[in-house]
C-alpha cells in the first residue's frame, strides 16, 4: 500500500522571510505552539531546523500521551524541509512525513503549506485517518498562523479555529 497524502495551505500575513523564520524553530516548536506539549532536542541537534536535525515531539490529543520522535531528510534554506517520523508512541502509524514549504504570495504575504504522508498501523486503517491528518494539518498551520502573524504563544488550538474559521 502506498502512503497517503493530505496537505492544507494557508494565507500568512507576513513576507516568505518572517515565515521561515518561525518555521525554521525546528525543535523550539513548543515554545509557541499550544499543539505540542515538549520538544527535545536529541542527538546533538540544535533547535534551527537544517539536515539531519532530530528532536522528540510529545503531544497530549484526545486524553493520549503522544510522543513522536523526527528527523528533517530534505532541507532547502529557506523554502521547505521534510521530517520523518521514524518512531511513535501511542500513533497507529507505519510511515509518517511532514512537508512544510513557503510560497511567496506578495511582498507581505505568503503561504505555508504543510503536506503529511503517512501509511496507518495497521495498513488496512490507512483510509480511517484521513479526517484526523486533515484536521491535524490545519491545526498545525493555525498555530503557526497565529504565531507568525500575532506573536502570540501557545493559544489552544480550539481558541484559533474559533478566531480563524474561514482559513
Amino acid at each position: 500500500m502506498n502512503l497517503a497524502n493530505v496537505h492544507y495551505e494557508m494565507l500568512m500575513e507576513a513576507s516568505t522571510q518572517k515565515v521561515w523564520n518561525v518555521i525554521r524553530q525546528y525543535g523550539d516548536v513548543s515554545k509557541f505552539h499550544a499543539g505540542v506539549e515538549r520538544t527535545t532536542n536529541v542527538n546533538g541537534s540544535s533547535s534551527e531546523a537544517y539536515l539531519g536535525a532530530d528532536r522528540v515531539c510529545d503531544i497530549h490529543d484526545m486524553g493520549m500521551n503522544i510522543i513522536l520522535k523526527e528527523k528533517i531528510i530534505d532541507f532547502k534554506e529557506g523554502e521547505s524541509y521534510r521530517y520523518e517520523v521514524y518512531e511513535t508512541k501511542n500513533f497507529p502509524v507505519q510511515e509518517l512525513y511532514f512537508e512544510f514549504r513557503i510560497r511567496r504570495y506578495s511582498d507581505n504575504r505568503a503561504y505555508l503549506r504543510l503536506d503529511i504522508d503517512y501509511k496507518g498501523k495497521p495498513a488496512f486503517i490507512t483510509p480511517f485517518l484521513k479526517p484526523k491528518m486533515q484536521k491535524l494539518s490545519r491545526d498545525v498551520l493555525l498555530g503557526y498562523k497565529e504565531h507568525i502573524e500575532t506573536g502570540s504563544k501557545n493559544v489552544p488550538i480550539k481558541e484559533l479555529r474559533k478566531k480563524y474559521q474561514s482559513a
